[in-house]
């Protein structure tokens, strides 16, 4: 019994050593892109001479107004299935479009269905979402399988074995 205690405690610590690490490589992943989009923009600016400089207050005769346009993205919607590919695509949206990190979970609530909205309700109403990171966290550790159990088979294994009020005892 205690050594299938302990095995459960490493496998959850592992999970969340897991969980942790994807949202560290999905953070540097998209810092990693930040920055390389920004040194492509450094480098046009630099080989093309009619490109505005940055220290010009307004578009002069001899050099066009450069206007950057964003396309526009749709958000993707998350049922509960596929939570790693989701947290994957959301992450990119909204390092595209530089949303703050305060503004995050209230944009993703809109994209929520289903069974993810239902626990993004019950997270939110028990101030279980602190932060953006925190929500992918909590978010993963939901809806992502897990290599070493599964949750489902776990909840149909559960069995009644004495009384309710032995149990609220």
């Amino acid at each position: 019994m205690a050594d299938g205690t302990h095995s459960k405690a490493s496998s959850e610590r592992l999970e969340e050593a897991i969980v942790k690490l994807t949202a560290s490589h999905l953070s540097m992943s998209s810092k990693i892109n930040d920055l390389l989009h920004r040194m492509s923009q450094l480098e046009t600016s630099h080989n093309n001479p009619h490109t505005p400089s940055s220290s010009s207050f307004g578009p002069s005769a001899s050099s066009p107004l450069k206007i950057n346009h964003r396309v526009k993205l749709d958000v993707p919607r998350f049922d509960g299935s596929d939570p790693t590919g989701w947290i994957f695509k959301i992450t990119q949206f909204f390092e595209y479009h530089a949303t703050p990190d305060q503004e995050r979970l209230t944009i993703a609530l809109f994209y929520m269905e289903g069974q993810a909205l239902a626990w993004f309700q019950w997270m939110h109403r028990n101030t279980q979402l602190s932060s953006w990171f925190a929500f992918l966290h909590a978010l993963h550790s939901h809806f992502a399988s897990s290599t070493y159990e599964d949750p489902m088979g776990l909840l149909y294994k559960l069995s009644q074995r004495s009384s309710v009020s032995a149990y609220l005892s």
